[in-house]
C-alpha cells in the first residue's frame, strides 16, 4: 500500500514538473514572438495612447528593405521591420523609440515616451494611461466619444459630461467643446423671437421656461437655450409647439452645471428636423 502511494506521488511530481516546464516554454515562446504593427497598434490604442485614424505610412518609409507593415495615427507612426536589424538606422533618431523590430516615431510631443515603452515591454494594453494633452483617461474617453459623435444623443452627452471629476469639467468644456458644432435632439419647451428652449431630460410635463427657472430648477442642467437663426437672417416662423420632439444644430457657447443647476447654450442654431 505504501509502495503504491509512493509511486502515485512520484508520478504526480513528474507531471507537475512537466506542466510547469510546458507553461514556462509557452511564456518564453510568447516573449520571443516578433512584434507586429497590428499588435502594437491594438495595445497602444487600448491603452489610450493613440488619437486618430490609421493612415498609410509615407512611401519613403515603406521603401526600406526590411519594412513589413505600419501605420500613421495622428502624430505617431508605428513601423514594423522584419528583425531588429531593420531599426538600426533609427536607434539614435531624436524622435524615435525603437524596441526589438518596432519603431515608434513621435511627430508631435514626446512627453509620454516612457508610457509607450511600458506598453511595448508589457506586450499588452495597460490601464491608467492617456495622451499628454488630456488630464485623465476619463477626459480622453469623453472627448473621443464627443468628437466622434458616439454618444446616443443629448442626454447621454450631458450624463457623461457630468460624470467627469469637477476639476475636469471646465477644462473639458473650454478646450474640447466650446464653439464645437453639435446636432442635438430634445423636447421643445418654448419658442421666443430669437431663441428657443430645448429639454434633453427623461420626462417633460409641459413646464414652460418661466416655470423651470422658478420652480423646476432640477431640469436646468438638461436645458439648452438655442439662439436661432435662418439662412436669410430673418426671424423664424416655427410651426412647432411645446412638447414636440425637434433636432437642432449649432455651436456650443455655454456650459451647464449639475451642481449649480444652470443650463447649456447654443448659438447660430437652426432647426433641422421637427
Amino acid at each position: 500500500m505504501k509502495k503504491a502511494a509512493l509511486t502515485i506521488l512520484m508520478l504526480l511530481t513528474v507531471l507537475t514538473g512537466c506542466m510547469n516546464e510546458s507553461s514556462n516554454n509557452e511564456e518564453t515562446k510568447e516573449k520571443n514572438k516578433t512584434y507586429t504593427a497590428d499588435n502594437v497598434y491594438q495595445w497602444l490604442n487600448e491603452s489610450n495612447l493613440l488619437d486618430g485614424e490609421k493612415e498609410p505610412l509615407s512611401e519613403s518609409v515603406q521603401e526600406h528593405e526590411q519594412f513589413v507593415n505600419g501605420y500613421s495615427i495622428g502624430d505617431i507612426d508605428i513601423i514594423e521591420y522584419e528583425t531588429a536589424e531593420g531599426t538600426k538606422h533609427l536607434k539614435d533618431h531624436p524622435i524615435a523609440l525603437t524596441h526589438e523590430n518596432i519603431v515608434l516615431m513621435f511627430l508631435g510631443q514626446m512627453s509620454q515616451k516612457d508610457s509607450f515603452r511600458e506598453v511595448l515591454e508589457a506586450r499588452k494594453p495597460l490601464d491608467g494611461l492617456y495622451r499628454g494633452y488630456y488630464n485623465s483617461a476619463a477626459q480622453q474617453s469623453f472627448v473621443r466619444q464627443f468628437r466622434d459623435e458616439e454618444f446616443n444623443g443629448l442626454k447621454e452627452t450631458l450624463d457623461q459630461f457630468y460624470k467627469l471629476d469637477d476639476s475636469l469639467k471646465s477644462d473639458t468644456f473650454t478646450r474640447f467643446m466650446y464653439q464645437k458644432e453639435v446636432t442635438w435632439k430634445g423636447t421643445l419647451v418654448q419658442t421666443f423671437p430669437d431663441f428657443l428652449v430645448l429639454y434633453g431630460g427623461d420626462s417633460y410635463n409641459g413646464e414652460n421656461w418661466m416655470n423651470i427657472e422658478a420652480d423646476s430648477k432640477e431640469m436646468l442642467p438638461y436645458i439648452v437655450v438655442v439662439k436661432t437663426q435662418n439662412i436669410e437672417g430673418q426671424s423664424l416662423d416655427l410651426n412647432i409647439k411645446r412638447g414636440d420632439s425637434i433636432i437642432v444644430k449649432g455651436r456650443i457657447n455655454k456650459q451647464g452645471s449639475l451642481e449649480k443647476k444652470t443650463h447649456w447654450g447654443i448659438e447660430k442654431g437652426m432647426i433641422i428636423e421637427q
